[in-house]
């Protein structure tokens, strides 16, 4: 692990423009060889993320995937799951993609606190516990998951603690301990059980900038109106704004978590 106050006082912008001022202060006059290097460099705000586009109510996004990334990384037999979908040797169903997204999201929100809903065998928790390690330092994840007694004895780590919990009664959540954990948050909805009622337990308690993911879910209700609606209900009710640079960061919501990548913005 690292200094805690190094990662604290690591710039976490996307350091694309500082490429292009080092590379005029230090190259002017030369031609540049790359053309995308040429027309990056063009761009006057290159590398800034930040603008009205990003954070975008859930009605106003297109409910459409035109890829499914799980079957995209699928082969044709079981070992497929070990190549792409494990994590120290456990199982670890995040899709490469994802992967990626969330890498690049820790190390921007800088979260104290990571939840996750839905633990599997915990090969996603000790992820994400490797991950504070390498792009936080000073935080900690927290998993709550009904089957706990199926969580690999490997899944251990001194950031990570496993919890069990029945989604669908709300009372099993130790709301005096989650209520105690620093933020920011982020938030991995990945059980798909009672999700309007952990949606809303979770957006009570998270603060402006917190971020909620919905895994896989959306996938399966928006085959209806009806549910479109209702999620579209939900999240204007939890104050939660779907962030495009991660949703459509390989195009438009190629991503486990189609329209799914929320941020408390109200």
């Amino acid at each position: 692990m690292g200094d805690d106050g190094d990662h604290a006082a690591r710039p976490r912008h996307f350091a694309l423009a500082d490429y292009y001022a080092a590379f005029a202060r230090h190259y002017a006059g030369e031609r540049v060889p790359v053309r995308a290097l040429r027309e990056w460099a063009s761009k006057p705000h290159a590398g800034d993320d930040t603008g009205d586009d990003r954070f975008v109510p859930l009605a106003r996004r297109p409910f459409v995937v035109r890829q499914n990334v799980h079957q995209a990384t699928r082969g044709g037999d079981e070992r497929w799951l070990g190549a792409s979908r494990a994590y120290k040797g456990l199982v670890n169903l995040k899709a490469p993609f994802d992967l990626v997204l969330y890498a690049n999201l820790i190390w921007e929100l800088q979260p104290r606190t990571i939840i996750e809903l839905g633990a599997l065998q915990g090969g996603s928790a000790l992820w994400f516990a490797d991950q504070l390690d390498a792009l936080v330092g000073d935080a900690s994840v927290h998993s709550f998951e009904l089957h706990d007694q199926a969580i690999h004895a490997r899944a251990t780590h001194p950031r990570l603690t496993f919890h069990r919990a029945d989604l669908r009664d709300l009372s099993t959540l130790p709301a005096d301990v989650i209520d105690q954990l620093p933020h920011p948050w982020l938030v991995v909805e990945d059980a798909h059980v009672n999700t309007e009622g952990v949606t809303r337990f979770f957006a009570a308690r998270m603060q402006l900038g917190d971020y909620m993911v919905w895994e896989d879910l959306l996938l399966d209700l928006w085959t209806t109106h009806d549910a479109h609606a209702k999620a579209i209900a939900l999240a204007a009710a939890c104050g939660l704004v779907v962030d495009a640079k991660y949703a459509d960061a390989f195009g438009t919501n190629v991503t486990t978590a189609p329209n799914g990548w929320l941020v408390k913005r109200a």
